[in-house]
């Protein structure tokens, strides 16, 4: 992002390179939703830095027809059941960490975009790792995704390895841990069943293709199976039908929602 002539800005879409100008004086608020004229990703703009030293930029969202935007997954996930500080006085549950950010499941309300600070147990205990980081996503009531901003290299190795004690801690456990596929249905719907189980104690794996379907359970196949009937990406009977057939399943419960 940066300023033209005339005072006006130009946002730049990090996804298809397009330029859209426009009057930061007539933005009222502080920040400012676009829509790419290129390829629809929506773009964000902030009039100032809430914090100093953390870099506001044009964030790209998926476009309303589905297409991942550059910001997807690309860091592994491990569970991180553990109470987090937020803010330094919000205490609140983790549910899995990577070396990108937290997902935490919490009623409260934080603004996406925000940035906020980050007290996280090490495994030698206490909120000895202060991290920043920005809220992706909130769904009050179900989980907020953070982002992690402005990490140092003495963050980023702690992060590390909490995360190699988590992921062996999490291997030696899961032989224990009764695990359960999601199949299909909206990412809303399947992030507060996730919650739910994950708090239970579930190991949760998750598909949003066929062919992910047969690759999970192929290699690790679950106990237990909810698929959503409605499902429109994919033949939810098709593939239930498919499943039936192989006897080598016959021991998953499977649910149809």
């Amino acid at each position: 992002m940066k300023q033209t002539n005339s005072n006006m800005m130009q946002v730049v879409c990090p996804k298809c390179k397009a330029k859209l100008k426009f009057d930061p004086a007539k933005i009222l608020s502080e920040a400012a939703k676009f829509k790419c004229p290129g390829c629809a990703s929506v773009l964000r703009f902030r009039k100032q830095e809430k914090y100093p030293g953390v870099k506001e930029e044009a964030v790209e969202k998926p476009a309303e027809n589905g297409t991942k935007g550059r910001n997807a997954r690309q860091f592994k996930r491990v569970r991180f059941k553990k109470k987090v500080l937020v803010d330094n006085q919000i205490m609140v549950e983790a549910l899995d960490i990577s070396e990108n950010g937290l997902y935490l499941h919490t009623g409260r309300s934080f603004d996406d975009g925000a940035i906020v600070e980050v007290g996280i147990p090490t495994m030698q205990g206490g909120f000895d790792l202060k991290v920043r980081a920005r809220v992706k996503h909130n769904h009050r009531g179900i989980g907020m995704g953070l982002e992690f901003v402005g990490l140092d290299e003495k963050q980023k190795i702690q992060l590390q390895t909490l995360i190699s004690e988590l992921d062996e801690s999490a291997a030696k456990e899961l032989e224990d841990r009764r695990k359960i596929l999601l199949v299909g249905g909206t990412d809303t719907a399947r992030n507060i069943m996730k919650s739910k189980l994950v708090l239970d104690g579930f190991y949760v794996m998750q598909a949003t293709k066929a062919e992910e379907v047969f690759s999970i359970l192929k290699n690790e196949p679950p106990d237990a199976m909810v698929i959503d009937w409605q499902e429109k990406a994919f033949n939810s009977k098709g593939v239930l039908t498919k499943i039936k057939e192989n006897p080598e399943y016959d021991a998953i419960i499977k649910v149809v929602i």
